[in-house]
């Protein structure tokens, strides 16, 4: 996360995000999707499974998708904690402030290097 996080991811994550979800809007969508159908605490993520294929998934709890052989590219904390003092119950509301502080440039420095590695072969 950053403060001057937000707008729409670039460089490579951004045209991987194009490709596999069609587009930007599209993987907002899901991934709000995803981040509003966690009941209770958990997560969601986009991950990089290994033949680098991009996927949006949920854990509950602590789980995480290094147990999938999944690599977390980018996540939110859907535990109300995370959330409460600011937003209250409204979770939605939440998710899409979540969406102005993505560090979309350290995002994208993860996903090169794991092409680099075992996450592309």
């Amino acid at each position: 996360m950053s403060p001057d996080g937000g707008d729409t991811p670039t460089g490579a994550i951004g045209d991987e995000i194009n490709r596999q979800f069609g587009s930007f809007s599209n993987f907002k969508r899901a991934f709000t999707a995803a981040a509003l159908s966690v009941f209770g605490s958990g997560y969601a993520w986009l991950v990089l499974t290994l033949g680098g294929r991009l996927e949006i998934i949920t854990t509950r709890n602590q789980d995480t998708p290094l147990s999938l052989n999944a690599l977390p590219l980018l996540a939110i904390d859907v535990w109300e904690h995370a959330y409460y003092l600011k937003h209250q119950n409204e979770r939605a509301r939440y998710i899409e402030d979540f969406f102005n502080v993505i560090n979309w440039p350290y995002v994208n420095s993860i996903f090169e290097a794991a092409m680099e590695s075992r996450y592309a072969k």
